[in-house]
């Protein structure tokens, strides 16, 4: 086995200690065809890797922004658009 390899136990360590860094929980949603058509569209031409790299990017930008916004920027669009 060549020294650059690391063993089978040490490879399951360097996968825990990777979990253990940026814990993940499983997200199951239900969006309508031309949504996810329309996150693949974006997506794609602008070197996503996948549709959940897309979706978590849009979701990082999107609350990003609202945290600029301020105080008043915690209304919905569609919100805004009752007023």
């Amino acid at each position: 086995m060549s020294k650059n390899v690391p063993s089978r136990e040490r490879a399951f360590d360097i996968y825990k200690e990777a979990r253990k860094k940026e814990p993940k929980t499983r997200l199951v949603t239900v969006l309508p065809t031309a949504e996810i058509e329309a996150i693949d569209e974006w997506g794609v031409p602008n070197g996503m890797e996948s549709r959940t790299a897309t979706i978590r990017y849009l979701l990082k930008f999107a609350l990003e922004q609202k945290k600029a916004a301020g105080p008043n920027g915690n209304q919905t669009p569609a919100a805004s658009k009752a007023e």
